[in-house]
């Protein structure tokens, strides 16, 4: 009777241990979840993360400089953007005991083409591992990324995760580039926790550049590269003394040179604003808050180069205007649709090659590209004037079939002679192929219009025609400076369109 017990007692006591050891019919306890709140500062290494590249040699991986996780398609010992889509995914998190959950984490974008499609962040409830194509994935809605102007990191603010409450789940950061542009995303100190959200209300970027449906101020801030159309509501300015003062009023305003605008005429917040640099004349003129106080509060589209301006997303060297109630201002930049040839000279000398014939003594050059955003000509050295020749030449256009083809530019310059119809020169040839002027035939062509030579106010040159090459294959254009001791101008070009 007692060995009896004995055994049975033995059998439910290994029946109990068994039952507790296993999860073969639980599969609710199948692997291993992270439990709220889960913390990766990644200041170590990758942690419980994963990677996935899908494809490109450029992955995720780790920054011990930084400690934080990295991922750039940019090759910067050869200055080469490469394709690429690689997912950066966090282990299983279980929200299955909670109502609400947010995300948050600190992250760096910058030199992205579109932000919106390359820098995105996912969710998974049925990723296992492999390739994400394995499962269904959604985006989040996060707030809006931006093209830094540091390597600072920057708070993501709360992402609401309340909508996955009561299930586990995998976050995943989805970078894309391309040989076209590869921007380099950072990210560190990702947590979830419990809690709803507290999502500030943004503006949506939208627009597209273009004159006719121009960036909005957040989608600006986002894609801050090139020649583009902005618009938005004037709604300050930056004064910048001992420290950078953001000022949402116009009562007292000093600063002529910048304005900010915003996506709503009420914003007060710097990070949703972007500070726009005025140029001396009609857009000075037109814009600032000094002058004009019954400005704050206006809409306004520009056009200028978007890039960073008190270390913050701007726009600069703005060519044109179009302000609230009619007015306008500057140059309008010619539509450069259908183009045959266009080169604005924002970041270099662009396809245009240099032949310098006579380099001035003392100096290196006659043409350079200027920091400014233009070409520029001078023959001013050490307070001399300096006899020089030097030529500016276009990449070959095919007109073959094409007609009414015209040539425009904007110019600049002060100090012009007399003789500045043969001393600052536009030529056409059919015939040239590198190497010395001399070697081509060249038509001179006719200037409609000049600047005024009193300041640097660009002027739009007028339209040229090229029917003398029309129908030809092999065509170049010129931009000709030559110099005496007698005078040395200064010449500035600036958005070359031909079409």
């Amino acid at each position: 009777m007692k060995t009896t017990k004995l055994f049975a007692s033995v059998f439910m006591a290994m029946a109990v241990a068994f039952s507790a050891c296993t999860n073969v019919n639980d599969p609710e306890n199948e692997g291993s979840s992270e439990q709220l709140p889960f913390t990766e500062t990644f200041e170590t290494g990758i942690g419980t993360f994963t990677t996935q590249s899908v494809s490109g040699d450029q992955v995720w991986a780790f920054d011990a400089i930084g400690k934080y996780m990295k991922v750039s398609g940019y090759i910067s010992a050869t200055q080469t953007n490469v394709a690429n889509e690689d997912w950066l995914i966090s282990p299983e998190i279980d929200l299955k005991d909670v109502t609400a959950a947010k995300l948050t984490f600190d992250y760096v974008t910058r030199y992205f083409a579109n932000l919106s499609t390359e820098a995105t962040v996912w969710v998974s409830e049925n990723y296992v591992d492999g390739l994400p194509a394995t499962a269904s994935w959604t985006q989040l809605t996060t707030p809006a990324f931006k093209n830094a102007s540091s390597w600072d990191l920057v708070p993501s603010g709360e992402i609401s995760l309340t909508a996955y409450a009561g299930k586990k789940i995998k976050v995943a950061f989805k970078y894309v580039s391309t040989d076209a542009k590869a921007g380099t995303w950072e990210v560190k100190n990702f947590k979830v926790e419990v809690g709803e959200a507290e999502v500030i209300e943004t503006v949506d970027p939208v627009g597209e550049g273009a004159e006719a449906a121009p960036y909005n101020v957040a989608a600006a801030i986002q894609n801050q590269s090139g020649l583009k159309w902005v618009s938005g509501y004037i709604v300050g300015y930056v004064w910048s003394g001992t420290q950078t003062s953001y000022v949402f009023s116009a009562d007292s305003c000093t600063q002529a040179t910048n304005i900010l605008i915003a996506d709503t005429k009420t914003e007060t917040n710097p990070d949703n604003c972007m500070a726009v640099q005025l140029p001396s004349g009609a857009i000075r003129a037109g814009l600032n808050l000094v002058d004009v106080k019954a400005n704050l509060g206006k809409s306004v589209k520009l056009y200028g180069s978007l890039e960073a301006y008190f270390a913050k997303p701007g726009i600069k060297s703005v060519s044109y205007y179009e302000l609230e109630g009619g007015s306008s201002g500057g140059n309008k930049p010619a539509d450069t649709s259908d183009a045959i040839l266009t080169e604005s000279f924002l970041a270099n000398q662009g396809a245009f090659t240099i032949v310098d014939v006579t380099l001035p003594e003392g100096g290196t050059y006659v043409w350079k590209w200027d920091s400014y955003k233009f070409m520029k000509a001078s023959a001013y050295i050490a307070n001399a004037n300096k006899a020089s020749e030097g030529w500016l030449i276009s990449p070959t256009m095919n007109l073959t079939g094409k007609t009414s083809v015209n040539l425009s530019f904007e110019h600049t310059g002060k100090y012009f002679t007399a003789n500045k119809l043969t001393e600052q020169v536009v030529l056409v040839s059919s015939n040239y192929s590198d190497g010395a002027p001399s070697t081509a035939s060249w038509t001179t062509l006719t200037i409609p219009a000049w600047p005024t030579g009193n300041d640097w106010n660009f002027v739009n040159s007028g339209n040229i025609s090229l029917s003398a090459v029309e129908g030809q294959s092999n065509v170049r254009i010129a931009f000709k400076y030559s110099s005496t001791t007698a005078g040395a101008a200064t010449w500035e070009i600036r958005n070359v369109l031909v079409k």
